[in-house]
């Protein structure tokens, strides 16, 4: 009987084969209720690692991206599933598909794309409305996203860890890195899911750019916003901007 269940539970579960056919003889019930629950795990679990295969590799771009309208919305729910494949699949996806994959449903077609080269006019920092100082001046707020997640596609920008505060902000003067196309705000306040929207989007930052952090706050989601003003990235990075823009522009190529 235990060597019948133990069949049934596969080869690669020797461990617990050998557990399970210990306390069969034993505790026969607690066996039997120990192996149905490890069976029906099992089979949700790849139930949802086939779910996510069909999200990020087979399914439309739209069904990627979400039907939310907020373009912060959309990057989560994508993030969300290629996290999901990440965490079940035995190959894991790489950092640079990841960013293909995030890069999807960007759509530059009447939307401004900034750069170093072309950068929008300065605006005030309007979350921190009793500073009249000019150095709170800035080109807008851009999405960093969860400092403290481990999940590559849950930051949208690269920061160093001596750039960041303990409360989950952002030390004033650091430069941080966009990994992908980000939105560019003039607040940190996403409203595009509320009825009667008027807009606060100035346009995207290209990803590969670089951005000096002036201010930082946390919203309710405990997502890291910074007022930025985007600069010449520092020339000790890794790699330039403009290997990361032409990057960008085959990866959209791709898909428009």
């Amino acid at each position: 009987m235990c060597h019948g269940r133990s069949r049934r539970l596969g080869e690669g579960r020797k461990p617990f084969q050998d557990f399970c056919c210990g306390l069969y003889s034993r505790r026969p019930r607690a066996c039997k209720l120990l192996a149905n629950q490890t069976l029906e795990k099992s089979k949700t679990r790849d139930e949802l690692l086939k779910q996510a295969i069909d999200v990020v590799f087979l399914s439309k771009s739209d069904v990627m991206a979400g039907a939310d309208k907020s373009f912060e919305s959309r990057r989560a729910h994508r993030s969300h599933w290629l996290e999901i494949y990440n965490s079940l699949a035995d190959v894991k996806l790489s950092q640079d598909f990841i960013a293909v994959m995030m890069e999807q449903d960007t759509t530059v077609d009447r939307t401004e794309l900034y750069t170093i080269e072309n950068r929008p006019s300065f605006i005030s920092n309007t979350e921190r409305v009793e500073s009249t100082n000019e150095d709170e001046m800035g080109h807008g707020w851009v999405p960093v996203g969860r400092l403290d997640s481990e999940r590559y596609s849950e930051a949208n920008f690269t920061v160093l860890p001596n750039a960041k505060n303990s409360d989950g902000t952002i030390k004033p003067h650091e430069i941080i890195r966009a990994r992908w196309s980000v939105s560019l705000r003039s607040n940190s306040r996403n409203l595009e899911d509320r009825q009667g929207y008027t807009g606060t989007s100035r346009g995207l930052l290209w990803g590969g750019e670089c951005a000096k952090v002036i201010d930082s706050r946390l919203d309710g989601r405990l997502q890291t916003w910074a007022f930025i003003e985007i600069v010449q990235c520092p020339q000790t990075t890794n790699s330039g901007p403009s290997f990361e823009r032409r990057a960008m522009t085959g990866v959209r190529s791709l898909f428009w």
